[in-house]
């Protein structure tokens, strides 16, 4: 789970500083589907008390990797529940 967040937070860097054009440049680099990075990249849209607890915190979350994804697009007040139950 560890990985999957800091490769999201890398491809993140890597489009917002324009290292990478799009998704698909990404997942040509990586040699995966541009879904698999569509889907991994929600991960880098965690808030930050929710990537605290999993990443300083170390506390295990309560959902899967594409629970996590989904729990992303929550609004930042309501995630920590739905990760951390």
């Amino acid at each position: 789970m560890l990985k999957a967040i800091a490769k999201a937070w890398s491809w993140r860097r890597k489009l917002e500083s324009g290292v990478v054009a799009t998704i698909e440049d990404v997942a040509r680099t990586e040699n995966v589907t541009p879904a698999f990075i569509r889907r991994t990249l929600k991960l880098a849209y965690l808030s930050p008390a929710v990537l605290e607890k999993l990443l300083i915190a170390r506390m295990s979350p309560a959902a899967s990797l594409k629970d996590l994804a989904a729990a992303a697009e929550l609004p930042w007040g309501t995630q920590e529940a739905a990760v951390l139950g």
